[in-house]
């Protein structure tokens, strides 16, 4: 299998067309390779240590959250020209999926983290560009304190909980997603999780009386990119390799 037809089986998996996400993500493949692909990295950002990494893995393809092309139309020079001479030089290929990612119903990182928590009775929640990427549940009623301190040993990095009270009903959305907490509290959810949030949503959080947990922007959407390594090792027999790069974030 070339990374073409991988491609195109996870354009269509993933809903790649039909979901609107920021100009910028460039959802799809990114850098085309040469070859069939053998093995299959797996990371949530592009940045220069997940591709030597890859590179040095003897990966053919990297599949990543945040792709290369955030920052917009730039001319390839500088540290843009230093990632994509690395990807050509060891034949690496590259293909990103940000919110159809995020929002897959079986392999998307917030199903991952759900499913982490223990939520029970999923529904689509957290509105953004007109659709919901995330979910909301419920788990069985446990103090704020104990329901982060859970979250942190499935996630196996710190979380912040900002709040007090039990918990019982719980919306989540992965990465930074901060402004979804006003959602959450229209809707009166006991809990909101996300990755990272700004300064104003801890008094926001505090005032609407709305357990804010922050579980880390990586910590949060590492389990969509392992579901599809596993996924494709699976479908096609391809070895995969996660390549963990923490950010702390």
């Amino acid at each position: 299998m070339d990374i073409l037809q991988l491609s195109n089986y996870l354009d269509q998996l993933l809903d790649i067309d039909f979901i609107p996400d920021a100009k910028t993500a460039v959802n799809g493949l990114q850098v085309q390779n040469r070859g069939e692909i053998q093995k299959v990295g797996l990371a949530v950002d592009l940045c220069q240590a997940t591709i030597d990494r890859a590179a040095a893995s003897g990966c053919n393809m990297l599949f990543v959250h945040h792709g290369m092309f955030w920052d917009g139309l730039q001319p390839v020079r500088g540290l843009l020209y230093e990632k994509l001479s690395a990807m050509m030089r060891a034949n690496l290929g590259l293909y990103s999926a940000h919110l159809p990612l995020d929002m897959h119903p079986v392999l998307g990182n917030n199903r991952a983290l759900a499913d982490q928590a223990g939520l029970e009775h999923l529904e689509a929640f957290g509105e953004y560009n007109g659709i919901k990427i995330g979910l909301k549940g419920r788990v069985l009623k446990i103090s704020a304190g104990e329901f982060g301190k859970a979250l942190e040993e499935k996630l196996g990095s710190p979380v912040r909980v900002i709040g007090e009270g039990e918990v019982e009903t719980v919306g989540m959305v992965t990465g930074g997603a901060g402004e979804i907490l006003h959602q959450a509290v229209a809707e009166r959810l006991d809990c909101y999780v996300t990755g990272e949030a700004a300064h104003p949503f801890y008094h926001a959080a505090i005032e609407g009386g709305c357990v804010l947990i922050l579980a880390g922007h990586y910590a949060t959407e590492t389990g969509g990119v392992k579901a599809v390594g596993k996924r494709l090792a699976e479908q096609f027999g391809v070895e995969t390799e996660f390549i963990d790069y923490p950010t702390g974030l």
